[in-house]
């Protein structure tokens, strides 16, 4: 039985904002700086691009940007 695979963006989108509520009181402004770039990452808000095959010009479905936050885990997954 395999168990469903969540991401931290996932996370953050579902219950950010009610963390960001409850702790509120120790939050920075860098914190949230964080939260909202990992909570963008690869969708729709921050842009996207189609990546196209200059050999035979075949067309990829729409591939979203990332956030490139250091500290964003799906970002700094392959620099490490």
């Amino acid at each position: 039985m395999s168990r469903p695979r969540f991401e931290v963006a996932d996370i953050i989108r579902s219950a950010g904002a009610d963390f960001i509520a409850r702790n509120r009181h120790w939050l920075r402004w860098t914190h949230l700086k964080v939260l909202l770039a990992i909570a963008r990452c690869r969708t729709a808000a921050l842009g996207g691009h189609i990546d196209e095959c200059t050999g035979c010009g075949h067309r990829a479905t729409i591939s979203y940007n990332s956030c490139r936050n250091r500290h964003c885990p799906k970002c700094q997954t392959g620099a490490a």
